[in-house]
């Protein structure tokens, strides 16, 4: 594996997306970013004020347990954790995953945040859609779903529309105990974004849903800072 990939799916107490994501976008960008991951997708979640996603990327995956170790016990977490934990429900809903082979390249475009100006406030707004899919203990994404995904994708030419990833489940031992991930099963992860409100992204996953349907859906509102937009 060239990168493990985290998507993490947070719950928290009511009215606390707004206020997180400055907490977050703040404190927890640059910090854990010097110490080899990148932050790669930061996300609210359309009519939920109790939700933030995100994406966490190792690209050098033997390295995830002494750098989450090390940023957990850093003066930055000792200062600021203790506001995020006061906003935070649960953390438990994440997938850890790798780039399937039929993916795109997954995040080439990533500026570390701490060599970027500010907020990308002439951002086009956009929507991204993540689908999750059930692959019954496969490893890859199925050669038939692969090729619906690449149908759809080409058929939306024209619309905006952009593919981010096909993200499958890592297989690995989750090294970092203390945060848990999913180990119930193996799924893909397909992420679609599009301008607006995302419908072409929706009608991507559509077409796709004729011969394979999505266990999950989530519509997700990037936030300026977010690389995947």
């Amino acid at each position: 594996m060239d990168q493990l990939v985290e998507f993490r799916n947070y719950t928290l107490v009511p009215n606390a997306a707004e206020p997180f994501v400055a907490h977050f976008e703040q404190h927890f960008l640059a910090s854990q970013e010097a110490l080899g991951m990148d932050i790669v997708g930061q996300f609210t979640v359309p009519g939920d004020d109790a939700r933030f996603v995100w994406i966490r990327r190792f690209r050098q995956p033997e390295g995830r347990s002494t750098a989450l170790q090390t940023f957990y016990t850093s003066p930055v977490w000792k200062e600021f954790g203790p506001r995020a934990n006061e906003l935070m429900v649960d953390v438990s809903d994440v997938y850890l995953l790798r780039p399937d082979p039929s993916s795109p390249a997954f995040g080439d475009d990533h500026l570390p945040h701490a060599e970027r100006p500010g907020p990308a406030t002439d951002r086009t707004a956009s929507t991204v859609v993540a689908a999750v899919y059930d692959l019954d203990g496969l490893d890859e994404v199925p050669a038939g779903l692969a090729e619906a995904m690449t149908t759809a994708v080409r058929a939306s030419e024209g619309t905006g529309l952009v593919e981010h990833g096909r993200l499958v489940t890592a297989a690995v031992v989750n090294d970092f105990p203390a945060l848990p991930v999913h180990e119930d099963g193996t799924v893909a992860l397909w992420l679609l974004s599009a301008p607006g409100a995302g419908e072409a992204a929706g009608a991507a996953i559509d077409q796709v849903a004729d011969q394979w349907s999505p266990s999950r859906r989530i519509e997700l509102t990037p936030t300026p800072r977010s690389t995947v937009h």
